[in-house]
Parts: C-alpha cells; sequence; structure tokens
C-alpha cells in the first residue's frame, strides 16, 4: 500500500515538475512523471526492502540464568 501511494505521489510532482520547469505538452509531462515516479518508488522500496531489522529474541536466549538482570 505504501508503494503505491510514494507512486501516486511522485507522480502528481513529477508531472507538475516537467509541465511547470521543463514547459513541455500534457501528454509528454505525465509520461516522464510516470517513469521518473517508477524511478524514485523502485529506490524507495529497494531501500525499505533492505533495511536491517533486528530479530527478536528466541526465548529460551532470552533467559540467561542472570540473578542480575532485570528479565
Amino acid at each position: 500500500m505504501r508503494t503505491t501511494v510514494v507512486l501516486v505521489i511522485g507522480w502528481v510532482v513529477m508531472t507538475g515538475v516537467e509541465r511547470m520547469v521543463e514547459h513541455t505538452p500534457w501528454r509528454s509531462a505525465l509520461l516522464r512523471g510516470l517513469v521518473w515516479a517508477g524511478v524514485v518508488t523502485g529506490a524507495w522500496w529497494f531501500s525499505e526492502w533492505t533495511q536491517v531489522r533486528p530479530s527478536p529474541a528466541r526465548p529460551e536466549e532470552a533467559d540467561t540464568g542472570d540473578e542480575r538482570s532485570p528479565h
């Protein structure tokens, strides 16, 4: 779902940039905006996918038997 939101928002923003800054016709701006939004979304998705997330500790690893441990 988040990927779709990033794609749509990116498409709107990039189309606006192509239309206003580059002065391209609407049809071309929509196409170019979609291409750039795809690039941005792909990079965003890849960075999300490759983030290191800590794995939850297994119950047998959490119990160390140390009396001083607060757990």
